[in-house]
């Protein structure tokens, strides 16, 4: 038989192993644990930290412009 035989019939038997032995999960069952409450984290409003995101990647933009333009200039 050849190799990619073996393995195509491997895979089908452990795809076939996994479905025979797995159990449904319902999520509105009992649980030990309490609801999950997220914490704030401060990042909910998070439009002062897209205002320092986008000037902190245009004044490297600038920066690197800036630079080039010096480096061409002394060369």
């Amino acid at each position: 038989m050849k190799k990619i035989n073996k393995v195509f019939l491997l895979a089908i038997f452990a795809f076939g192993i996994l479905t025979l032995f797995r159990s449904p999960v319902s999520a509105d069952g009992y649980t030990p644990y309490g609801p999950h409450i997220p914490e704030d984290t401060g990042l909910a409003d998070a439009v002062l930290f897209n205002i320092v995101a986008v000037s902190a990647y245009v004044s490297g933009l600038g920066f690197i412009g800036v630079s080039k333009f010096l480096s061409n200039k002394i060369a």
